[in-house]
Parts: structure tokens; C-alpha cells; sequence
């Protein structure tokens, strides 16, 4: 695409949405299998995920995360055009900044919901990840002490839940390096079963076995809803959740034959 032509879009999605048309993608098949390849990911669930992602980056519905913003930008070549990029990310940071926008891939608040992060990177992902209360607590009582409070879950491969009862049973995350994904990123991806339902469980601690530490992933709640036994694969792991009816206890006179 030549300078001119980007230069005749105001908005971000507009100039996405024309520079896959330039590309031949008429439509999300080809970026959906490019965007998998490049972050190693082969089911068919990933591939309707990626899809799903590119109608709403190109409908303006939604802004993909920076590091989305990375991937594209590689995809589409944007770099070898110097006026192209600082349009381009121009559009995207004009996008990223209106008051009330609905977007949650971006720029969560730093100093309150009504206002934006434009500080450093450091704070604005820290804002990204923890929301705006535990941004706080990392400011005046230190990282560690925010990243403590926040829920931990502890993957064992079996959970038992009562009816009605909601447990964190997973974490979701992409790379080792990369923030934990928004929830719309992986809904379409889990599972379902007749005995509860998967939920967002927010940003949670994980130790995350192929990174050999514990990282910030998106946990996945289970709340059961019907007694029996769920078999699930949640990104790749395998996980029984026994759902159990609890029963009350008995009274003192029932207990002694009265």
C-alpha cells in the first residue's frame, strides 16, 4: 500500500481492514492460519479463535493487544514503510485513547476508571494486568506485595466441587513472556460439560510448569452445577472435576436415636 493510500484512513480498523484487502485476505482465513503458525498453535479451535479476533480487529468492534499489534505489524510488513508505521501506530494510539471506550484488550486504567495510563510501559502494563486497585497497592507497598494478593491456583489435575461451589481449576497463558490473555481470547476455546460451567476467574498466580516459575495467567473458574464427574482438557492438560451434593448434617437428637 503507498503512503497515500494510508494516509486517506482515520481509524485504525479502517487502515488494518484495507491493508489485508492490499494482501489478497479478502477475508480471515489466510491472517487466522498466519497468526497460529507464528504463535505455534494447530488446533481447529485456534484457527475459529484467530478468525474470530480478525473480524472484530477489522470491524473496529475491537483493538488487539500490543503484542498482537507486533504480530500484525510483522504479517502485513508494516516496517518497510517508514510514513505507513507512524501512521499506523499513530491510529492505534489515537484509538487506544477515547474516554468510554469499551475495548479491554487496552489500556486499563491507571489512577481510576476515568482517566488513562501515559506514564511508562512498566506502569501501564502493570495497570493492563492488575487493575487500578492493586496498581496502588504495587505503588505503595511494593510488586511482591501486589502479586500476593492476588489468587493463586494450584493445577493438580483433580478438583472435587460441591453444587453451587466455584473453584479456579486452570490458568491461560500464551507464552512465558507475554501478559495473561483477555478472557475473550480463550472462551471460545474451552470446553463444555453438564455439570458446571467455566467462567472468568481474573488475573490469578500460576506456577506454570514449562516456564519453570509463577506467572500471571487468566484463571479459569469452575462453578458446578449438577453432581457427576466432568473430564476436561483445558489448554492442552487434562483435569477431573468430581462435582459432589454436600449433605447436611444431621441434628444432635437424630444422631442419638431420639
Amino acid at each position: 500500500m503507498s503512503r497515500e493510500c494510508g494516509s486517506e484512513h482515520d481509524a485504525w480498523h479502517s487502515l488494518f481492514d484495507a491493508l489485508c484487502n492490499d494482501r489478497g485476505w479478502y477475508d480471515n482465513n489466510h491472517p487466522a492460519s498466519e497468526l497460529c503458525a507464528r504463535l505455534g498453535k494447530n488446533t481447529r479451535q485456534d484457527f475459529e479463535a484467530a478468525k474470530k479476533k480478525l473480524r472484530a480487529w477489522r470491524s473496529g468492534r475491537r483493538l488487539p493487544l500490543r503484542r498482537n499489534l507486533a504480530m500484525l505489524s510483522a504479517l502485513l510488513e508494516i516496517g518497510h514503510d517508514p510514513e505507513l508505521e507512524r501512521r499506523w501506530m499513530a491510529l492505534y494510539r489515537r484509538a487506544a485513547m477515547p474516554e468510554g471506550s469499551e475495548d479491554a484488550d487496552i489500556a486499563a486504567p491507571a489512577m481510576g476508571r476515568g482517566s488513562r495510563a501515559i506514564g511508562g510501559w512498566v506502569m501501564a502494563g502493570l495497570a493492563l494486568l492488575l487493575g487500578s486497585g492493586v496498581v496502588y497497592a504495587a505503588i505503595s507497598g511494593g510488586k511482591n506485595t501486589a502479586l500476593a494478593a492476588l489468587p493463586q491456583v494450584s493445577f493438580e489435575g483433580y478438583v472435587r466441587v460441591p453444587v453451587g461451589a466455584s473453584h479456579l481449576v486452570h490458568g491461560a497463558l500464551e507464552t512465558c513472556e507475554s501478559e495473561p490473555p483477555a478472557w475473550n481470547e480463550v472462551v471460545d476455546t474451552l470446553p463444555e460439560t453438564p455439570y458446571g460451567t467455566l467462567s472468568d476467574g481474573g488475573i490469578a498466580r500460576k506456577v506454570v510448569r514449562r516456564c519453570g516459575a509463577e506467572r500471571l495467567v487468566r484463571g479459569i473458574m469452575f462453578t458446578g452445577v449438577a453432581p457427576g464427574t466432568a473430564e476436561l482438557r483445558l489448554f492442552g492438560d487434562y483435569l477431573k472435576i468430581d462435582v459432589i451434593t454436600t449433605q447436611p448434617e444431621p441434628a444432635e437428637g437424630k444422631l442419638n436415636g431420639v
